[in-house]
């Protein structure tokens, strides 16, 4: 008897402890327990990662979170690619609903990635601040939130995402349901919340996307939200090399705001562990993050400014400019030879209209400059003459292949006109330079490979193939036809 009153006693202390403890604490257990070596650096579709998902959906049941849908947070979704194997992914998704009759029907999305890259080798990448750190914030965002709720006019709905660090699965997943359930257009505003654990080490957070608000520097002033953090607004995200879950809300048009520290915590790497957040910044940025989503959900008319990133929303007509080299050799159908190749430049607009989800049709208007050099009349293996050629080229292609947000990869095919504004031969030493006429047009096949990166840059590779002949002449060199190979990085504008 005396030993069940004594647990009695201790559970119910250790309750009182657990319901005392002050927000920066419970940052600190979430982010320990999230980021601990017994979950072996989350992984997406792993064990691991299921058990950081119980984690989280225990936090929400305790804190009174509402589910979205079907009476359940969970949205399991599959994906089969490779990194997976077609594992299991889980989302979770709940929702505080606003007061307002009218603007409880307008949504404010607060999501955060639980999901990092697991184990690599010997070595556990715990990602305290990748994003164990986000998912930690947004847990006391959204305790905040449910204690607060008589102040939303707008209803916040708040997501832990899966398989982010694969591929951006989870938030795909999550407006792929939006629109399913006609909920899409109601979102007036999403937050990714993507490694803000490192606040002194930056000395600021950064709000990327504030040009995709209206009234950005009103609605996200530290000053105006009874904040003192140092707050950097970035107008859109504008990284080569990384993505977050802001990507698919962006690309259906919705006004995003990517919420983080930057990079600079260990990320991706082992070190990246509990005992080196800043859990005093972590805690004054979840208390802004709640500010601004209070008065976000207050906001009279359109939250979004109509702006978006060229990294999320890409127009079908796209123009930029592009500079590269090329070597340019002859050769000639009826001889066993050809000529040798010299470096040449070229540079000049592009113009790129989508066709389809997999078809671009790109077109160039190029300044081309070629030479090389050709042999003597009377020795074939000698590289007697130089010619050089000044042109406008146009190439244009039909490309196929895989266009996504920030990154594609395509081949093309199609055909080139060049226009010749001047050329000549020169050199020859003793030997009298041939009498030639270069061929003004010029036309003949073209095909290319490129690389798109970062949604701006562009590496292309291409081939134009010549089919009339460049020059006739009068006294004995043989018939040839120009065979172009260049490289050129372009800018999208």
């Amino acid at each position: 008897m005396k030993k069940t009153i004594l647990l009695i006693a201790a559970t119910i202390i250790c309750g009182v402890s657990i319901a005392q403890d002050t927000q920066r604490q419970r940052l600190e257990k979430h982010l320990y327990t999230l980021a601990s070596d017994s979950l072996r650096g989350r992984a997406a579709g792993t064990d691991d990662g299921r058990r950081a998902t119980d984690y989280i959906r225990q936090q929400w049941q305790r804190m009174g979170m509402v589910p979205l849908w079907n009476n359940n947070y969970d949205d399991p979704f599959i994906k089969n690619q490779p990194m997976s194997s077609g594992s299991n992914f889980c989302n979770l998704v709940g929702v505080i609903e606003g007061n307002d009759p009218v603007l409880k029907k307008e949504y404010i999305v607060i999501g955060a990635h639980y999901d990092h890259v697991g184990v690599k080798g010997d070595k556990i990448y715990n990602g305290a601040d990748d994003n164990a750190s986000g998912s930690s914030c947004v847990l006391e965002v959204a305790r905040q939130l449910i204690k607060k709720k008589n102040e939303l006019k707008r209803s916040v709905i708040i997501c832990a995402f899966d398989a982010e660090e694969i591929g951006l699965y989870g938030s795909t997943q999550m407006v792929s349901q939006l629109k399913a359930h006609n909920m899409l257009d109601k979102v007036k505003l999403m937050l990714s919340v993507d490694m803000v654990g490192w606040y002194n080490a930056n000395g600021y957070l950064e709000m990327e996307g504030s040009k995709t608000i209206a009234d950005s520097k009103e609605l996200l002033s530290p000053d105006k939200l009874g904040s003192d953090l140092k707050v950097k607004l970035v107008p859109f995200e504008n990284s080569l090399f990384t993505a977050t879950d802001t990507e698919p809300f962006a690309e259906a048009g919705i006004a995003t705001l990517a919420v983080t520290t930057g990079l600079k915590s260990p990320y991706h790497k082992p070190e990246d562990d509990a005992d080196l957040i800043d859990y005093d910044g972590l805690n004054r940025i979840t208390d802004y993050i709640v500010a601004l989503t209070i008065k976000a959900s207050q906001h009279d008319g359109n939250i979004a400014s109509g702006n978006l990133a060229k990294k999320h929303h890409q127009s079908k007509f796209e123009i930029g400019v592009s500079a590269g080299y090329n070597h340019c050799n002859l050769e000639y159908p009826d001889a066993t030879f050809e000529g040798k190749p010299y470096l040449g430049f070229q540079s000049g607009i592009m113009l790129q209209y989508k066709i389809s989800k997999n078809f671009n049709l790109h077109a160039d208007v190029l300044y081309s400059y070629t030479h090389c050099h050709l042999p003597f009349a009377n020795d074939a293996y000698s590289q007697g003459f130089g010619m050089e050629q000044h042109s406008i080229m146009i190439p244009t292609t039909l490309q196929l292949g895989i266009f996504k947000t920030g990154f594609g990869i395509h081949i093309g095919l199609g055909c080139y006109y060049a226009r010749v504004m001047g050329g000549d031969f020169y050199g020859g030493g003793s030997n009298t330079l041939p009498v030639y006429d270069i061929n003004k047009n010029q036309f003949g096949l073209v095909w290319n490979i490129g690389i798109r990166i970062g949604g701006h840059w562009q590496l292309n590779g291409t081939n134009c193939i010549q089919f009339n002949k460049t020059f006739n002449t009068t006294n004995g060199l043989p018939e040839a036809n120009e065979n172009i190979y260049s490289v050129s990085l372009g800018y999208y504008f």
